[in-house]
């Protein structure tokens, strides 16, 4: 299936982004498939190259944030069995790389964001024009939270690949599989 189908007939159908070294898509792509399809037990999982070198997009049926918290538990045990898919991000929303579009999936998950927490907009771009403060603006005046830069209970996490972005409201520590942090943890 190639990303250009993807991107245009079947724009929402993202929930996991997987970050591995450039030119190690195909590797990533067997490990995400034992790791999610043989050891979690996901026989629907797609798993599609994008267009930016070092990143690939995936269609779990399972729940994606549940699914990051399994890799977590079995990376904390087995942190060397993940030699390319290196940080696995969880989307909650899949949408059109259009800021409205992105705002839009964005009010939708701040119920997650309870009345006492403090958050951030955390935003990671890739071959797009649209700015990452007007993203960060666009989202900061929909939300009425005290913000936290440094350690925000929540994150509104957007990922902007191309034509196509992919929002969730997160914990940062808890809900993003960020091998190379484990490691450093360990030493």
């Amino acid at each position: 299936m190639s990303m250009q189908i993807c991107e245009e007939n079947r724009l929402r159908v993202y929930n996991l982004l997987i970050g591995c070294p450039r030119e190690r898509e195909r590797a990533a792509r067997s490990e995400m498939q034992y790791f999610v399809g043989d050891l979690i037990g996901d026989e629907d999982l797609k798993i599609s190259k994008t267009h930016v070198s070092g990143l690939l997009a995936a269609r779990t049926s399972l729940d994606p944030i549940e699914v990051v918290h399994q890799l977590l538990e079995f990376a904390e045990e087995n942190p060397y069995q993940f030699r390319f898919a290196l940080r696995i991000t969880p989307l909650e929303q899949c949408v059109e790389a259009d800021l409205d579009a992105i705002t839009e999936a964005a009010e939708e998950l701040l119920h997650k964001i309870g009345e006492e927490e403090t958050y951030r907009v955390t935003v990671r771009r890739r071959h797009t024009d649209i700015e990452h403060m007007d993203i960060v603006s666009a989202i900061a005046n929909k939300v009425d939270r005290e913000v936290d830069l440094d350690n925000a209970d929540k994150h509104v996490w957007v990922e902007v690949v191309g034509e196509w972005a992919g929002v969730s409201v997160l914990n940062e520590e808890e809900d993003i599989l960020s091998i190379m942090t484990m490691r450093d943890d360990q030493y």
